[in-house]
């Protein structure tokens, strides 16, 4: 993979988790909460972290 491809992919990975995760806080602290919301937007955010944590690691031999 073209290394300046993999950082951008990474750099979104990693805003659009903490877009997901803020969206997940805020959808629950409403009142009346949006539950289901806040559970899809955390669901997705965590995804995201979890692939730009997957991008960042080194590979292993």
């Amino acid at each position: 993979m073209n290394p300046n491809l993999k950082i951008f992919i990474t750099i979104f990975c990693y805003i659009s988790g903490v877009a997901g995760l803020v969206t997940a806080v805020t959808d629950a602290a409403h009142k009346p909460a949006q539950t289901t919301a806040a559970i899809i937007a955390g669901v997705i955010g965590v995804a995201f972290l979890l692939g730009g944590l997957a991008l960042t690691r080194k590979p292993r031999y």
